[in-house]
């Protein structure tokens, strides 16, 4: 029995309770502490929340789960601003672990190097013995040193890849790589790169685990990893050490003569393999552009601190639709990266072509990120039931976001930036996620943000383009009820319902009782999954 504090249960049946009671995996009664007292019986265990708010368990609707959990033991860059800095996490990683053949991290932003991308030279100056590999905080450019490029045999005579696949950046005047490498290009080196073993695999996954469980995740929703990582959770949930449920996409290839019959048979036997509530398959997940930080985010208008480039999308929107219609046929659920306006649009087009070709099928296809979109756009989601999974923490006010991501798109698409409220307001279905390793997983943090759009000292006043913030109450329903939506899930989970699984996080203090600025403040107290307590804060 859960009571002590209100109990805020996503149901519009009944918003709110007094207490809950669970029985086995299942919640068996929602209502008021004496409805819920009525049914204690000898070996009823209670939990006093002490004035917290007692929610469905949190679900992260876009992540890179295993990618996030091996790297809580890499090169960690988040907070480091600087050059110096960076190079001094490096310096410290690398004393530490002599014997690592690799120095491998992520989390550099693009606002350090505001005039070029990192060069090879600076990180050679830390460590030019071993190959040190360090992927941006976005994962979709990556920066390296003259060792790591030695082992990839990538020089001056290397080709480039094809525009949609990246670039290797070079130095204008002599053709040397910088040792920056954007998007496809970072495969030249990814497949020189040790590959961890399955045991670091899991041990990094229970260690994922536990940081999910304390920041009250119960699901993840993973759009990239695959056979591999299925069978990982699997594993997991075979021993009873998963501790949340998982949902995982299949990546699609840019080349459509590769999406074979035997790649659409592989998914389908992953799916009819994994279809309970732990561990889920029958997802595919397309890249239909990059970022926009670094230019390779699909426009529809030049960008504005380089008018020479629009981006390049990764896909012919003719490939994209015939690719899409050839999923959408096998009955697979679709998940599009799209971040450029251009590249919404090339999806949602491909999107409506397929369900012109089998209409009236509920397919709950979605789009992932939508950071620019065209007003003419916005009523689609509603219209063709797209779902819009965007990350609320990705439109987190810091230098980042405002000295480059704002700069590249300019003042006249800045005001359609992370457009939950428009999307929402026009009938679009919001899922809230993280992005992890991108971002911090929290999504306290991530629920502050999608109510304020300020950093967590209040600026900039009035929030970033303030009219695209949402309530509290929809910012919580994208993290939870709409989450189990987008798995098809939403009968079982997502809300404090009877008869659905018993997965809860408890806040404290009450999100609903202190003031927006405040909720950056409040801590997960307690996290129950399928019915069993999988976190408690310790006061430590």
């Amino acid at each position: 029995m859960v009571y002590g504090g209100r109990v805020y249960t996503v149901d519009p049946q009944r918003p709110w309770a007094e207490a809950v009671a669970v029985r086995g995996d299942l919640i068996m009664k929602v209502g008021t502490e004496k409805e819920v007292r009525a049914l204690e019986g000898p070996n009823t265990r209670e939990i006093d929340v002490s004035g917290g708010v007692v929610m469905p368990g949190f679900n992260d609707g876009h992540s890179h789960f295993l990618d996030g959990s091996l790297g809580l033991d890499q090169v960690d860059l988040t907070g480091a601003t600087t050059l110096p800095a960076i190079q001094e996490r490096v310096r410290q990683y690398a004393a530490k672990r002599p014997g690592e053949p690799w120095i491998v991290g992520f989390g550099w932003l693009y606002s350090t190097f505001p005039d070029r991308l990192p060069h090879r030279k600076d990180l050679d100056a830390v460590e030019s013995r071993r190959p040190v590999f360090l992927y941006s905080y976005d994962g979709h450019s990556a920066w390296c040193n003259s060792a790591a490029l030695k082992a990839a045999e990538i020089t001056a005579r290397t080709p480039q890849p094809p525009a949609s696949q990246g670039e290797i950046v070079k130095d204008k005047r002599t053709g040397e790589p910088t040792g920056a490498l954007k998007e496809g290009a970072m495969g030249l080196l990814e497949r020189v790169l040790p590959k961890p073993s399955h045991a670091r695999k899991i041990a990094a996954l229970e260690k994922g685990l536990r940081l999910a469980n304390s920041l009250g995740i119960t699901s993840v929703q993973n759009c990239s990893g695959g056979q591999d990582e299925i069978d990982l959770y699997a594993e997991l949930q075979k021993d009873g050490r998963l501790t949340v449920r998982t949902s995982t996409a299949f990546p699609m290839p840019e080349n459509p003569a590769q999406l074979t019959d035997a790649v659409i048979a592989r998914i389908e036997a992953a799916r009819r393999a994994h279809h309970d509530h732990f561990v889920r398959a029958g997802t595919v997940k397309f890249f239909a552009d990059g970022v926009i930080e670094s230019n390779t985010a699909a426009m529809l208008a030049p960008y504005s601190n380089h008018p020479a480039t629009r981006g390049v999308p990764h896909y012919d929107p003719r490939q994209l639709q015939a690719m899409v219609r050839k999923v959408d046929a096998a009955g697979f659920q679709i998940y599009i990266h799209a971040i450029g306006d251009a590249a919404v649009r090339m999806s949602l087009d491909a999107l409506e072509a397929a369900a012109r070709e089998r209409p009236g099928v509920s397919r709950r296809h979605r789009l992932e990120h939508i950071e620019t979109i065209d007003a003419a756009d916005i009523p689609r989601f509603g219209a063709l039931g797209v779902l819009a999974s965007m990350q609320p923490y990705h439109a987190y006010p810091e230098p980042n976001l405002l000295g480059v991501w704002a700069v590249n798109v300019g003042p006249e698409r800045v005001e359609h930036a992370f457009a939950w409220n428009s999307i929402a307001s026009a009938g679009g279905r919001l899922v809230f996620g993280s992005d992890w390793p991108v971002v911090t997983m929290d999504p306290i943090i991530g629920l502050h943000n999608a109510l304020l759009r300020q950093d967590t000292d209040g600026r900039p006043a009035g929030g970033f383009v303030p009219k695209e913030r949402v309530t509290l109450e929809q910012a919580i329903a994208a993290y939870t009820l709409n989450g189990a939506y987008a798995s098809f899930e939403e009968d079982v989970k997502g809300s404090i319902t009877e008869g659905k699984l018993a997965d809860l996080a408890v806040v404290r203090p009450d999100l609903f009782k202190i003031p927006p600025q405040e909720i950056h403040k409040a801590k997960v107290t307690l996290t129950i999954f399928d019915g069993r307590e999988v976190y408690r804060e310790t006061g430590d």
